[in-house]
C-alpha cells in the first residue's frame, strides 16, 4: 500500500485528526484493511436483515435471553490439570451489559450450525419441497390439521366414498393455499408425500422460534430458496469477525481511535457513530 495515511484519512470521518494514529506506531496499513474488513462485515449483516430477518447488531437483553440456551450460556476450558472447567455466562453478565463480539460469535457459530444441520436434511432428503414457495409457520399446524382431518375421513374398506364431500372441503383449503403445489393435488392422494414434507418444516419451526429474538424469519428463507446463501453469509460475517480480532491484537490502540472495540458490537456495525467511506 504506497500511501496508508492517505487512504486512512479518506476512509475515516472527516476532520478526524490523524497524529494519534501515526504516534501510536502501529501499522497503518493493517488498520485500513482492517476497516474495510468492517465495511465487508457491515454489508453481511444488512444481507442477512434483507434477507432472512437476523440482525447481527444484538441488543443486550435479546442476547441476555439467549442464555436459556446452554451452548450460548456455556464454555468450557482446560485447566493445568487437563480437567475441563465450564463456565456461565449469567454467572459474571448483566442483562444490561454490551454484548461482545465474542458473545455475537457464539450466537451465529450455533445459528450457522442449525442452519447446517438443516440444509443437510433438505439434500439428504427433501430434494423436492413442493410447498416450500408459500409456506409460514402458521400454516404448518394447519396443514397439519388438513392431514388428520382427511386421515379421519378414509374409512376402512370404502375410503372416502361415503366421505367425499368432507374430504373435497379440505382439499380446496389445501390448494387455495397451496395453489401452486399441483404436484400434491389432490391432497388425498399424496397424504404421505406431504406428512414426510411437513417433517422438514416442523424442524424449520423449531429453529425458527429458538433464534426468533435474533429476528431469524426462517420460513422467508425457505421460501426464497436461500438457505444455502444464508450459511454462507453467516459463515463470512463469522470468519470477517474473526478476522477483526486477529488484526486487532496489532492495532489495540487505533483501532479504538477509529471507534471500534470488541467489547461493544454497537458502534461496530453503526455507520453514525463509525462511518467509514468505501475507498
Amino acid at each position: 500500500m504506497r500511501d496508508p495515511k492517505r487512504i486512512l484519512k479518506k476512509i475515516l470521518s472527516e476532520g478526524t485528526d490523524l497524529e494519534p494514529f501515526q504516534q501510536s506506531g502501529e501499522p497503518l496499513e493493517l488498520l485500513v484493511e482492517t476497516l474495510r474488513e468492517v465495511q465487508r462485515v457491515r454489508k453481511f449483516r444488512q444481507w442477512l436483515i434483507d434477507q432472512t430477518g437476523i440482525d447481527a447488531a444484538l441488543q443486550p437483553a435479546a442476547f441476555h435471553s439467549l442464555l436459556d440456551l446452554p451452548e450460548i450460556n456455556t464454555s468450557e476450558e482446560s485447566d493445568r490439570n487437563l480437567d475441563v472447567v465450564r463456565h456461565s455466562l449469567t454467572d459474571s453478565r448483566k442483562p444490561e451489559d454490551p454484548v461482545t463480539i465474542s458473545n455475537l460469535n457464539t450466537c451465529l457459530r450455533e445459528i450457522h450450525k442449525d442452519l447446517s444441520g438443516l440444509n443437510d436434511l433438505k439434500n439428504r432428503e427433501y430434494s423436492q419441497l413442493p410447498l416450500a414457495s408459500a409456506m409460514t409457520g402458521d400454516l404448518v399446524g394447519r396443514v397439519t390439521n388438513h392431514l388428520q382431518g382427511l386421515r379421519g375421513l378414509d374409512w376402512r374398506g370404502v375410503g372416502f366414498l361415503l366421505t367425499g364431500w368432507q374430504a373435497r372441503s379440505i382439499e380446496k383449503d389445501f390448494e387455495a393455499l397451496f395453489p401452486d403445489a399441483r404436484r400434491v393435488h389432490p391432497l388425498r392422494k399424496h397424504l404421505n408425500a406431504v406428512q414426510l414434507e411437513l417433517a422438514f418444516y416442523h424442524r424449520c419451526l423449531e429453529i425458527n422460534i429458538k433464534w426468533a429474538v435474533t429476528g431469524l424469519d426462517l420460513f422467508r428463507v425457505v421460501r426464497a430458496d436461500k438457505l444455502a446463501q444464508t450459511i454462507d453469509n453467516l459463515s463470512e460475517l463469522g470468519n470477517g469477525l474473526w478476522n477483526l480480532v486477529y488484526n486487532g491484537t496489532q492495532l489495540p490502540t487505533t483501532l479504538g481511535l477509529a471507534g471500534i472495540h470488541f467489547t461493544d458490537i454497537t458502534p461496530l456495525f453503526d455507520p453514525e457513530q463509525v462511518p467509514l467511506t468505501v475507498v
